[in-house]
């Protein structure tokens, strides 16, 4: 996949840190970040997470402060179950995902080939926020193999 499959998109309104809702090919629709994980600040029945709010606020700002945003779909499936489109964002150019796991705003998660186009470079950003304990990262024992622990 080149630059060239990424896809113009408009920020139409803010969920939380994972998941937007974005105007592709003139149509609305609800994107779930593919590879990473935020902590919850929306679901029903779940208090919100730690660093919850700072990943949704991050990425409200970062989307509705954006001069271009573009999509991008992996080679695997393109929505999930819940029928949300599923895929990279990029935010004047730079990977949203990338810029929330390297702040400690979100863990790499949900790995299912073939949608890994940027696993190694999220892994790295991750391995990064981790070593120098940025966000969820500075409560030891937060970050779990299935999310986060509080």
């Amino acid at each position: 996949i080149s630059n060239d499959q990424r896809i113009p998109a408009d920020f139409v309104r803010h969920v939380d840190g994972d998941t937007t809702v974005l105007k592709i090919d003139g149509k609305e629709q609800k994107v779930r970040f593919l590879l990473i994980d935020t902590p919850e600040t929306v679901k029903p029945k779940t208090k919100v997470q730690p660093f919850g709010l700072e990943a949704s606020k991050r990425t409200k700002e970062l989307l509705s402060n954006a001069s271009e945003i573009t999509f991008e779909y992996d080679q695997g499936d393109k929505t999930d179950r819940y029928g949300r489109a599923l895929g990279y964002i990029f935010v004047d150019g730079t990977l949203l995902q990338k810029t929330l796991v390297s702040e400690g705003l979100a863990r790499v998660a949900y790995i299912k080939e073939p949608n890994t186009k940027y696993l190694s470079e999220l892994e790295q950003a991750q391995e990064q926020a981790k070593n120098e304990s940025l966000g969820i990262w500075s409560i030891p024992g937060y970050v779990t193999q299935r999310g986060f622990s509080k």
